[in-house]
C-alpha cells in the first residue's frame, strides 16, 4: 500500500491534459498521490470498471470542469444514464460516498488545443456544469493557472482529514518533501518554461506573415525553403529563439492554433497563413477586421493589422485587385504624421504588390516616400529602411532607370556590409540586385563578375547544393548565354540540373527554371528544335506540378511558341500565342506586363504571317497599354514600337516607320545609351528599312553603328554582332 492518500483526478484529457498536471504537481506537493485515467475517445470497449477500481483506491476526487463534455461510455449507463466517462466518475465516487471537489474551468483558461465537438456535446456538457453550479455553494469560475494552483492549495484543510488512518505517512515525512518539493520545483521551473516557448512561438505566428513581406520585399526568392531560412533568421534574431526551433516548432504549433476554437479570428488568420492556407487567411483576415471594427471603441491598429494580412493573403493567391482593395481599406486608417510606423508599413505592402503587377512608377513613388519615413524614425541602417531602399532600387531597375539604380545599390551595399555584415542574406540579396543591374545595361562581364562573387560568398555561408547558391548560378548561366559563351553556359547548365535533380528531384520548380533555361541556350543557339523538345518537356513537367494557369508554366509555353516561330511553324505558333494570352488575360489581367509581352510575340507571329494589318492593329493597342501600364519609356513599350515600325515599313509606309525607329533611337539613346543592345537592335532595324528606301548612305550609317557597338558590347562572335556585320557588308558592296 502507497504511504500517500491517493487522490483521483477527473477531467476531460484532451482539453484539461495540461491544468491537470498542474493539479497533479500540487497534490504532490501537499502529499498525495495523484491518479486518473487517459480518455481520448479513442479506445475501445467500456472503462467503466477500469474507473471503478480506481476511484475505489482513492479517498476523494477532484474534478476539473471544463468546456468539453469527452468520450462517453459505448451504451448508456443503468443507474445514471447518459453522461461521459468524466461525469460517470464524479457519480460514481459519490455513490461510493468519496469526497468529490469540483474546480470550475472558465472560458477563458488556457486549455490545450483541440478539435471542437460537436453542438449536441457541447449543450450537454453546458447542461451539466449549471447544475453543478445550482448545486455548489462556492462557485468560482478559474480564468489562469495561478488560479487552479491557488485553489488546489486551498483544499490543503480539507484534505488533511483524510490522512486519518494512515501511520505510515509520518515515516521519513521530512526526506520525502525534501524531494518532493524538489520534484516540484523543477516541474514548475519545466512548465514556466514550456508556457514561455508557447508565448514565443504565438508571437512568432503573429509576426510570421509581417515579417515575411518585409524579407521577401520586392525580389522574392525562387525557392520557398531559402525564403523560410530568411524569414526564420529574422524571427529567431527579433524573439530571441534559435531558427532551428522555429522551422521546427512553428507550423506544428499553427497548425494547431488554426484550430484551437478560443483563438480569435485574427490569430487563426496568421497561423492559416504560416500553415500556407491564403484563402483561409484571408476569409478569416476579414473577418477579424470587421470584429474590430465593431468594438466600442474600435482599435484602428487591430483593423490596419487584419486588412493588411488579408492583403498580403490574397497577394500570395495571386489575386492583385482584391489584394489592392484590402491594403486600401488599411491605408484609409493609418496617419502618416500620428503612427509613421503603420503608415510605412501598409505603403511597402502596396508598393511590393505594385512590383509584382509590373506598375515599377507607381511603386517608385510610394518607395521614396517609406525610406524617407523610416529613414527618420528607424535610422539609415535599420533592416526595413535597407529593405524599402532595396525595392526602391528594384523599381528604378524594372524602369531602366540603370545609372540610378546602379548608384543606389553601390550605397546600399555599403552601409548593408556596415549594418549586417558582408555575408548577410540581404546584403547578397542587394548584390544580386546589382548584378542584375548590370544585365540589364549589357555590362555582361562586369554581371558574370557579380555573379560569380555572390557564388563563392552562399558555396562559404550555405554550400554548393543550397538552394541560394543553386539559384545564383542559374542566373551566371543566363549571363554567360547573354556573352554568347554558349558551350560555357550549356556545360553549367546540364551540371547544375543535375546537382538540383539530386537535392530537389526532376520534378522540383527550381529544377524546371534551369531545364527552361537549357532550353533558351538552345534557342540562342539556333537549335530551335532541340529547344522545342525541351520546352515541351518542362511545360508538361510544369503542367502536372504547378498547374496549366501558374505564371512560369504560361512562361514556358509562350517560349516554346517562340521556337515554332523561329523553325516556320507559324500557324502553330499563332495558336499556342493565343492559347497563352487567353489562360493569362483570365489569371493575371489584360494589363499584366506578362500578358502584354505574350500578345507582342503574337503580333511579330503575324507579320511574319504577312498578316501585316492585323499585326499593325495589335500593335498600336498595345502600345497604349504598354505606355499606361510601364510608361512611354519603358523597353518592352519601346520593343512594341519597333516592331509596330518593322510592320509599317513592311506594309511601304515608309515614312511612317522612319518617324517612328528616329523617335525610339532618341528616347533608347536617353534612357538606355547609345550602347546598350536595345538601341543598337533599333538602329538595325532602322538600317534595314532605309535600305529599301535606297536611302544607302544613312542606312550605312545606322549599320556601322550597330555593327560597331555590338562588336564592343556584345563581342565579335554574338549572333547579333554578326547579323549587323552582315546588313553592313551588303550596303557597303552596294555603289
Amino acid at each position: 500500500m502507497t504511504p500517500r492518500p491517493l487522490i483521483f483526478i477527473s477531467a476531460v484529457s484532451r482539453e484539461l491534459r495540461s491544468a491537470r498536471q498542474l493539479v497533479a504537481n500540487t497534490l504532490t506537493f501537499l502529499g498525495y498521490q495523484p491518479v486518473w485515467q487517459n480518455i481520448f475517445g479513442t479506445e475501445t470497449g467500456d472503462l467503466r470498471s477500469v474507473l471503478r477500481k480506481k476511484i475505489d483506491q482513492c479517498k476523494g476526487v477532484v474534478q476539473l470542469v471544463g468546456q468539453s463534455y469527452g468520450a462517453e461510455p459505448p451504451t448508456a449507463d443503468e443507474e445514471f444514464g447518459r453522461v461521459s466517462y468524466t461525469q460517470y466518475e464524479r457519480l460514481y465516487a459519490r455513490q461510493r460516498g468519496k469526497k468529490v471537489w469540483y474546480l470550475f474551468i472558465d472560458e477563458t483558461f488556457p486549455i490545450d488545443a483541440h478539435e471542437p465537438e460537436p453542438e449536441e456535446l457541447r449543450e450537454l456538457q453546458a447542461s451539466y456544469r449549471r447544475r453543478l453550479q445550482s448545486d455548489t455553494h462556492l462557485f468560482h469560475p478559474l480564468t489562469s493557472s495561478e488560479a487552479l494552483e491557488a485553489s488546489v492549495l486551498k483544499l490543503r484543510d480539507d484534505l488533511t482529514r483524510l490522512r486519518r488512518g494512515v501511520k505510515q505517512w509520518a515515516v521519513g515525512v521530512a526526506v520525502l518533501l525534501i524531494v518532493i518539493l524538489a520534484l516540484v520545483i523543477w516541474q514548475l521551473r519545466e512548465q514556466a518554461e514550456m508556457k514561455a516557448e508557447m508565448a514565443k512561438l504565438r508571437q512568432g505566428i503573429m509576426e510570421y506573415p509581417r515579417m515575411e513581406a518585409q524579407v521577401r520585399g520586392s525580389q522574392p526568392e525562387k525557392d520557398q525553403v531559402a525564403l523560410q531560412g530568411r524569414i526564420y533568421a529574422e524571427l529567431g534574431r527579433q524573439l530571441g529563439v534559435d531558427p532551428k526551433i522555429l522551422r521546427e516548432k512553428l507550423p506544428r504549433f499553427a497548425d494547431e492554433l488554426r484550430r484551437t476554437p478560443n483563438a480569435n479570428a485574427y490569430e487563426r488568420a496568421n497561423a492559416s497563413y504560416v500553415a500556407s492556407d491564403y484563402a483561409e487567411a484571408e476569409r478569416l483576415a476579414l473577418q477579424a477586421a470587421d470584429e474590430a471594427q465593431k468594438l466600442k471603441p474600435s482599435t484602428a491598429k487591430n483593423t490596419i493589422q487584419a486588412f493588411e494580412l488579408a492583403g498580403l493573403s490574397a497577394q500570395k493567391r495571386i489575386e492583385y485587385a482584391r489584394a489592392m482593395n484590402h491594403l486600401g481599406k488599411a491605408e484609409k486608417l493609418t496617419d502618416r504624421d500620428r503612427y509613421p510606423g503603420d503608415w510605412a508599413e501598409v505603403q511597402f505592402a502596396i508598393a511590393n504588390l505594385l512590383i509584382d503587377q509590373g506598375q515599377y512608377s507607381g511603386a517608385e513613388n510610394i518607395l521614396r516616400s517609406v525610406v524617407g519615413v523610416r529613414n527618420h524614425i528607424l535610422g539609415s541602417e535599420h533592416p526595413d529602411t535597407l529593405r524599402s531602399r532595396n525595392s526602391l532600387d528594384v523599381a528604378l531597375w524594372r524602369q531602366a532607370k540603370y545609372v540610378e539604380a546602379e548608384a543606389d545599390f553601390r550605397e546600399l551595399i555599403r552601409l548593408e556590409e556596415k549594418a549586417l555584415g558582408p555575408e548577410h542574406p540581404d546584403t547578397l540579396l542587394s548584390r544580386n540586385g546589382l548584378a542584375n543591374i548590370f544585365l540589364g545595361q549589357g555590362k555582361y562581364a562586369e554581371a558574370e563578375t557579380e555573379f560569380r562573387l555572390i557564388i563563392t560568398l552562399r558555396e562559404k555561408l550555405l554550400g554548393p547544393d543550397h538552394p541560394n547558391t543553386l539559384g545564383s548560378r542559374i542566373s551566371l548561366v543566363a549571363v554567360l548565354r547573354r556573352q554568347a559563351k554558349y558551350v560555357e553556359a550549356e556545360a553549367d547548365s546540364r551540371e547544375l540540373i543535375r546537382l538540383e535533380e539530386k537535392v530537389f528531384g526532376p520534378e522540383h520548380p527550381d529544377t524546371l527554371i534551369s531545364r527552361n533555361g537549357l532550353a533558351n541556350i538552345f534557342f540562342s543557339q539556333g537549335k530551335y528544335a532541340e529547344a522545342e523538345a525541351e520546352y515541351r518537356r518542362v511545360v508538361k513537367l510544369r503542367e502536372k506540378l504547378l498547374g496549366p494557369e501558374h505564371p512560369e508554366t504560361l512562361m514556358s509555353s509562350r517560349n516554346l511558341a517562340g521556337a515554332l516561330d523561329n523553325q516556320g511553324k507559324h500557324a502553330e505558333a499563332e495558336a499556342q500565342n493565343r492559347e497563352v494570352i487567353k489562360i493569362q488575360e483570365k489569371v493575371l489581367g489584360p494589363e499584366h506586363p506578362d500578358t502584354l509581352r505574350s500578345r507582342n510575340n503574337l503580333a511579330l507571329v503575324l507579320d511574319e504571317q504577312g498578316k501585316h494589318a492585323e499585326a499593325e492593329a495589335q500593335d498600336r493597342e498595345l502600345i497604349k497599354l504598354f505606355e499606361k501600364v510601364l510608361g512611354r519609356e519603358h523597353p518592352d513599350t519601346l520593343e512594341v514600337r519597333n516592331n509596330l515600325a518593322d510592320v509599317l515599313d513592311n506594309q511601304g509606309k515608309y515614312a511612317e516607320a522612319e518617324a517612328e525607329f528616329r523617335d525610339i533611337i532618341k528616347i533608347q539613346e536617353k534612357v538606355e545609351g547609345s550602347q546598350h543592345p536595345d538601341t543598337l537592335e533599333s538602329c538595325y532595324h532602322f538600317a534595314s528599312g532605309l535600305k529599301r528606301q535606297n536611302k544607302l548612305q544613312e542606312a550605312k550609317e545606322f549599320a556601322r553603328r550597330a555593327a560597331e557597338g555590338a562588336r564592343k558590347v556584345l563581342g565579335p562572335n554574338h549572333p547579333s554582332t554578326q547579323k549587323y556585320q552582315k546588313l553592313l557588308a551588303e550596303l557597303q558592296a552596294k555603289p
